[in-house]
Order: structure tokens, then C-alpha cells, then sequence
């Protein structure tokens, strides 16, 4: 067994059964909050397209995924981050996954250096998806957990010179998960500008990006 398995943590929905063993609401019905399963059926469109495509079932998906897919999600990034003609190459810029967590975890599997004499650093947000510190412990690497203060992001102006050089992997949150706040297009410039002063690899995770009030639609990193 790898022996970094020893250093993860215990996942915040297993804590929660633990704390929770033995607690009866009383007179209340259940709301259940753990797994985040959605509690709504899945859109029309949605399901009748599966059911017209069953017959596609019979193959293995390619890794890469269909390129009429990787087509679809660069020509929908473009419109949604008013990127330039042919900015996004589907043959080199998309592969799908399934769900954020597999990308998030198999990036810091792919960008951190081996092992070394001295850890790099993978800095996230705290309160943070668990599987950003995960994915650094399981590759040899040390998490470095920004605090989010009253903003309900990090204050990455405040953060010394000496973390940024050990740096080698930085997971933003954007809409932020619990928080809910969103990276200002200026400071995701600036990431963008201290990544390629420092040559860390920036990870933007934004799979909340389309949850937002009307007319508000929040800054992606491509846009930057």
C-alpha cells in the first residue's frame, strides 16, 4: 500500500456520521446535507437525449472523449469567457472527466515534480474541497492553506515572496464552496502574472461558474 494513504484526512461527511451517531431530530423532518445529491429530477432535455442515444452505449467512450464533445465545450467556453476565434483548440485544450474531482486530483498527479530533499508547496483556499489537500498529500507535496477572511476569499496580496517561490501548484475556488465568492477578473490577472513569475501551476476550479444572480455572471480564468 502507498504509504502517503496514512496521511490523508478523514472526509468532512464521515466526521459529520461520527458526530452525529446517536443524534435524533426531534419532531423535525430530515433535511439531509451530506453528499450533496441533487433532491431534483434531471431536465427533460437532458434525460431524452440520453434515451435517444442509448444505442451509443455499446462502445467504449475514447479517453479524449468525442471530439463533436470537446467541440461543443470549447465553443461554449469561447462564448461564455468572449474568448477569441480559435483560442480554445478542442484536439489540445479539452478533455473531458468525470466530475471536477477527477481533474482536480489527476492535475496535481501530472504538474508536481518528484520527490525532492525539500516538499513543494501546494497552496489552497481554506475552508477548501478536500481533494485539492488530498491530491497534494498523495503526491509527495505539503499543503499550504490560505485562509479566507471577511471577502470569503484568501488575501493572496498578503502572502510572502518565499511561499510563492516553493509553490509549485496553486488551486483557486471560484465561485468559492462555502462562501460563495468570486476571484475579481484584476486579481485573477495577478495570479495569472505571480504563476508565470513563479512557474507554478495554476488550477482554477470553477464548477460553480454558472450558478449566479441575473446579469452577473462572475469572471473565469480564460477570461483573464
Amino acid at each position: 500500500m502507498n504509504p502517503l494513504l496514512e496521511t490523508l484526512q478523514a472526509y468532512p461527511f464521515e466526521r459529520l456520521r461520527t458526530l452525529l451517531a446517536g443524534v435524533t431530530p426531534a419532531d423535525k423532518e430530515l433535511i439531509d446535507f451530506s453528499i450533496g445529491e441533487p433532491r431534483h429530477p434531471a431536465p427533460a432535455i437532458v434525460s431524452e437525449a440520453i434515451i435517444e442515444h442509448l444505442h451509443g452505449l455499446a462502445e467504449y467512450p475514447k479517453v479524449l472523449g468525442d471530439l463533436r464533445l470537446r467541440q461543443a465545450i470549447a465553443d461554449w467556453a469561447s462564448r461564455r469567457f468572449a474568448l477569441p476565434a480559435g483560442f480554445l483548440d478542442p484536439e489540445r485544450h479539452v478533455i473531458p472527466a468525470n466530475g471536477s474531482r477527477e481533474a482536480l486530483f489527476s492535475v496535481a498527479q501530472v504538474a508536481l515534480p518528484p520527490c525532492q530533499t525539500s516538499k513543494p508547496l501546494v497552496l489552497l483556499p481554506n475552508p477548501f474541497y478536500q481533494i485539492y489537500e488530498g491530491a497534494a498529500l498523495l503526491a509527495g507535496a505539503e499543503p499550504y492553506y490560505l485562509n479566507c477572511d471577511a471577502s470569503g476569499q484568501p488575501d493572496f496580496l498578503a502572502v510572502e515572496e518565499s511561499v510563492w517561490a516553493r509553490c509549485a501548484l496553486l488551486y483557486i475556488n471560484s465561485p468559492h464552496n462555502p462562501t460563495g465568492a468570486t476571484l475579481p477578473l484584476e486579481m485573477l490577472g495577478w495570479l495569472i502574472r505571480k504563476a508565470r513569475q513563479h512557474g507554478f501551476v495554476l488550477a482554477a476550479d470553477e464548477c460553480y461558474s454558472e450558478l449566479y444572480p441575473e446579469g452577473g455572471a462572475p469572471a473565469g480564468i480564460l477570461e483573464a
